[in-house]
């Protein structure tokens, strides 16, 4: 019965989930943590979209089997392991995103176009996209930003241009970063297990991974600075916030570059102590910043 658990809770790749936390951020930054209507359907898309990624993930993990095999911690997930029948994934997939567009459904209808367009995306990735460079990224980073408009339209809000791009942004330097450690983990057999990354090297991937953190944490100071930001709370206090996102891409450039654990963007964010702590300091000081202003 344990294994029967452990196997549903690695199929479903349930750590990933950590990823949909991206739908938190209109929620937050506009404000409206407290509405209880507003959170409540942040909930329920949070729920759907879990639901969803895993049947996605189903997808990616079956048509990914064989490669999988070969790289040393991929090699254990439940489909590289074991054989599962067309029927069985299919059925299992069918389920989850079912029930992942029936939860969203239940919000309003651009939450539930939203997902459809998210399995449409992530089809392409799976079918087409995954196997052109530099496309393969910039489809996964479209994933989250996908995740922003899912928050966005769960709380009835529009976005900040700025905090799109920055999610957009942090997407790349994550999926750019994983390549990166595929290729130093796997070495000559890295095109083996990811056809992609035969057009791909250390240094043209450590030139985009610069890029794109720099522009993320600029783009994250601009947004912390935009008139939208400094009117609505009465003052600039959030720029100080910009110190615990330059921690954190700075953590994750150490644990990838020194530790080499740069392969699982979801495992590192939920089993690293530092970069926890990190991210909640900084939840926690946008919190007071935009609901408690007169603390400061």
């Amino acid at each position: 019965m344990k294994n029967n658990i452990v196997m549903i809770f690695n199929l479903l790749r349930v750590k990933q989930w950590v990823k949909n936390a991206f739908i938190f951020f209109p929620l937050i930054f506009a404000g409206k943590l407290f509405e209880f209507d507003k959170l409540t359907n942040t909930l329920l898309a949070f729920l759907g979209f879990c639901l969803i990624a895993s049947g996605l993930y189903v997808i990616n993990d079956y048509l990914d089997r064989h490669k999988d095999r070969l790289h040393p911690k991929k090699s254990q997930r439940p489909l590289a392991k074991t054989e599962f029948s067309k029927i069985q994934i299919g059925s299992i997939v069918l389920v989850l995103l079912c029930l992942g567009l029936l939860v969203c459904s239940q919000v309003n209808v651009l939450l539930l176009l939203t997902a459809m367009l998210y399995i449409g995306i992530s089809l392409i990735y799976n079918f087409i996209t995954k196997f052109i460079v530099i496309l393969d990224v910039i489809f996964v980073a479209l994933g989250f930003h996908l995740r922003i408009w899912a928050g966005a339209m769960a709380c009835d809000v529009i976005p900040s241009v700025w905090l799109q791009m920055c999610v957009f942004l942090l997407a790349l330097f994550l999926g750019f970063t994983k390549r990166r450690h595929e290729i130093g983990t796997l070495g000559s057999d890295a095109s083996a297990h990811r056809d992609v990354l035969s057009h791909y090297t250390v240094y043209f991937l450590d030139q985009i991974i610069l890029i794109c953190s720099t522009l993320a944490i600029v783009f994250y100071g601009l947004y912390t600075m935009s008139p939208e930001i400094i009117q609505r709370h009465g003052g600039n206090h959030m720029v100080y916030s910009v110190v615990f996102v330059i921690y954190g891409i700075f953590r994750y450039l150490y644990l990838s570059h020194v530790k080499k654990q740069g392969g699982d963007p979801g495992e590192i964010l939920a089993t690293d102590t530092s970069l926890l702590i990190d991210i909640l300091l900084w939840i926690t000081f946008l919190c007071i910043v935009l609901y408690y202003p007169t603390s400061f």
